[in-house]
């Protein structure tokens, strides 16, 4: 359990980083882009990798295949905008979609048996967290079906794929931080 206390203290701080990044992206410029879609990619790894080790605390094998297919499109999405094969709008929602997919089993394992002995006082933040990535990974799916690039073009509505940003970016990294600390503590 020690181990997987440091993976997710570790997620925790590649979800700010790449939060840090995209900010300085989209104020300074530069090679922050690059850094964050790798931190994004990170995010879907180690996510991957948590929820293996945790298997048999909470969510299960369902949850476990959540999140290796939703560190799978993560990843995907990231290496869209990496490639150029796309722009940074379309690779976000095929990001997003993956993400919403870790969203499920934050969710298993924050509803399931044992997330609140898991999760503690931050229970609720943990399920906050899985909603909004669950509910961004959905509202992003048409964006990717219309193959949206730009966000002049999308229709408003689509705006929901933000709250999947706003679990990954805001509220994933204090549920995985507060998980590793009660991981990591004897």
């Amino acid at each position: 359990m020690v181990t997987a206390g440091w993976v997710a203290i570790a997620l925790a701080v590649v979800c700010l980083v790449s939060l840090g990044s995209i900010i300085l992206l989209f104020t300074v410029g530069g090679p922050f882009g690059f850094l964050n879609d790798a931190g994004n990619a990170l995010i879907g790894l180690l996510s991957a990798a948590l929820a293996l080790m945790l298997v048999s605390q909470v969510a299960g094998w369902a949850g476990v295949v959540a999140t290796v297919a939703g560190a799978a499109v993560a990843v995907w999405g990231s290496w869209l905008v990496m490639t150029g094969s796309t722009g940074f709008v379309l690779a976000g929602f095929v990001s997003t979609i993956g993400f919403g997919l870790i969203g499920l089993w934050l969710a298993l394992a924050a509803w399931g048996r044992g997330g609140e002995a898991l999760f503690g006082p931050l229970l609720g933040v943990a399920r906050s967290a899985s909603v909004a990535m669950m509910i961004g990974g959905l509202a992003a799916v048409p964006g990717s079906l219309m193959r949206s690039d730009s966000y002049d073009a999308m229709p408003g509505w689509l705006w929901l794929f933000a709250l999947g940003w706003i679990g990954v970016y805001a509220l994933y990294p204090i549920t995985m931080l507060a998980l590793g600390r009660r991981l990591v503590e004897p």
